[in-house]
């Protein structure tokens, strides 16, 4: 009885496993993971939107010669954003 199991078994548990493992370390492409946000420029005292950005590092995202930030509200820009790129 215990050869019997072991040699179904053991088989089945490495299939069973090899599954596993393959969908635990499929990764997404890297466009999947981009976060796309707006990007604003201070203008008179406001934040102004002015295009997309992405959120993941890279060279900054700047036009005109201003880096572009996340709004935190109204009145106060926040942190650097990044340029994307949809070639991925």
């Amino acid at each position: 009885m215990r050869t019997k199991l072991l040699k179904f078994g053991m088989p089945l548990m490495a299939f069973l496993l090899a599954i596993v493992f393959a969908f635990a370390t499929n990764s997404k492409p890297v466009s999947e993971d981009m976060a796309l946000v707006p990007g604003y420029i201070m203008q008179n005292g406001k934040c102004k939107v002015e295009r997309q950005c992405s959120t993941i590092r890279g060279p900054l995202c700047v036009v005109g010669g201003v880096t572009l930030k996340t709004k935190i509200n109204e009145t106060h820009c926040g942190s650097d954003l990044f340029h994307w790129n949809n070639e991925f």
